[in-house]
């Protein structure tokens, strides 16, 4: 069972990989850099089952922390360097402290304030483009899913399974946003001075 769920998220994560283009450009990298974060845990579960929680307390809460940075850019606005930043390296510290210690809440509460965050944001869409908000509230349901199937049962199938349906339906909610949050088209402020000059000479 878990050989047969590790290759649906892998091939969940091929999936994102190319359906990601037709998302925002500010998510389009994010979506694929998620969608390799979670393969490892597939990988290592297969491989290396004495190492999969490990793998697993890292990869999942960091791909999740890039999933609610791509929501916002695909939903809303990309969050400024200057906060993304500091709140990836924070999910990054304390991943790697859960591993190393074996405290899962280090690894997990980051997991599901960015499955909240995702939830959240999908949320906010919902007048706008209500199918891709549906996806991603979709999405979010199962991440939490996932974060609860690792604190119950580890690195297993479930785990495995939630997270390839989250991944993939995030990734499909980001890639129908643009219609619904494309910013309007700036004005030619050369055009709208040139107008505002010959009505003057009029």
């Amino acid at each position: 069972m878990v050989d047969l769920s590790a290759l649906f998220l892998a091939a969940a994560a091929v999936a994102a990989w190319f359906v990601a283009p037709a998302a925002r450009a500010a998510a389009r990298l994010q979506v694929r850099f998620a969608a390799i974060l979670l393969v490892a845990p597939a990988a290592a579960a297969v491989a290396t089952p004495w190492a999969a929680t490990a793998v697993t307390l890292i990869a999942f809460p960091v791909a999740l922390a890039v999933l609610a940075l791509a929501s916002a850019a695909g939903f809303e606005r990309a969050l400024a360097p200057s906060l993304a930043s500091p709140l990836l390296a924070a999910v990054c510290l304390g991943a790697i402290a859960a591993a190393i210690s074996g405290l899962v809440a280090l690894a997990l509460a980051p997991a599901a304030l960015a499955a909240a965050a995702i939830g959240a944001l999908s949320v906010r869409q919902f007048d706008i483009v209500r199918p891709a908000a549906v996806r991603g509230i979709a999405s979010a349901l199962c991440f939490l899913a996932a974060a609860s199937a690792f604190a119950l049962e580890g690195a297993g199938a479930p785990l495995l399974l939630f997270s390839a349906a989250g991944l993939l339906g995030l990734t499909l909610a980001l890639s129908r946003s643009d219609a619904g949050v494309e910013e309007p088209p700036r004005r030619d402020l050369r055009a709208a001075a040139f107008e505002v000059g010959r009505r003057r000479q009029a």
